[in-house]
């Protein structure tokens, strides 16, 4: 007489029911290794990162011919903040008296606020602007239908006058990575570039040390 043996599907539930505690087990460990190694990768790696030289840099600031445009480039250029936050930006969110610009934790890519430091030059343009404009709160820039800007309306204007400057390539992404590089030439702390441009992590904010090697020994050799 043969000893009884259980349907093919009940095998395949006993198996799985005195497994489980392994199977847990080695799911935790798989998702804890994909999470470790997602980690391990910077969240900008140099392959990816884009910037412009000073020429290049004035070489497209220059075809800039609206005055609302040039206003807006220098303040993405200035404070290194993501589109994103440019075009949520208010008139409310400004200091120029301290020389600030606060961007909520809304409009942050880490969801956390942020103030960033508005350099005189564009701190004077930008009063200029909100004169000529005749605004005092809203937002900062405006599209010709009197709404704010969208994302997509800055970076064509960006595409605009980048054909018109004969620069290879620029978005306004760009114009925050040319402002992480050509601060750390010009030795601003890495710590305070970090918190300017809301990077979450200081490895992130160091990656750019490393874009330009050779401005950056052109900034050494004339320091010492």
């Amino acid at each position: 007489m043969r000893p009884f043996e259980p349907p093919q599907q009940e095998k395949t539930t006993m198996f799985r029911t005195q497994n489980q505690p392994i199977l847990k087990m080695r799911h935790f460990a798989m998702k804890r290794i994909r999470k470790l190694k997602r980690a391990a990768k910077p969240s900008a790696p140099q392959d990816r990162i884009r910037y412009l030289s000073r020429e290049a840099w004035e070489k497209f600031r220059v075809t800039v011919d609206r005055y609302r445009d040039q206003v807006m480039m220098d303040l993405l250029y200035a404070t290194g903040m993501r589109v994103g936050e440019l075009v949520f930006s208010r008139i409310e969110d400004l200091d120029l008296s301290g020389g600030f610009l606060r961007i909520p934790s809304a409009h942050t890519k880490t969801r956390k606020p942020r103030t960033a430091v508005l350099p005189p030059a564009i701190r004077a343009q930008l009063r200029a602007y909100l004169k000529q404009e005749k605004r005092r709160s809203g937002p900062i820039f405006r599209s010709q239908k009197g709404g704010p800007l969208t994302v997509r309306q800055v970076q064509r204007l960006v595409q605009q006058y980048v054909g018109k400057a004969g620069i290879p390539f620029a978005t306004p992404h760009t114009l925050r990575h040319t402002h992480i590089v050509h601060a750390l030439m010009k030795r601003i702390p890495i710590n305070a570039v970090q918190k300017q441009v809301g990077h979450k992590r200081l490895a992130t904010t160091q990656i750019y040390a490393d874009l330009a090697p050779e401005q950056v020994k052109e900034a050494y050799e004339q320091s010492f």
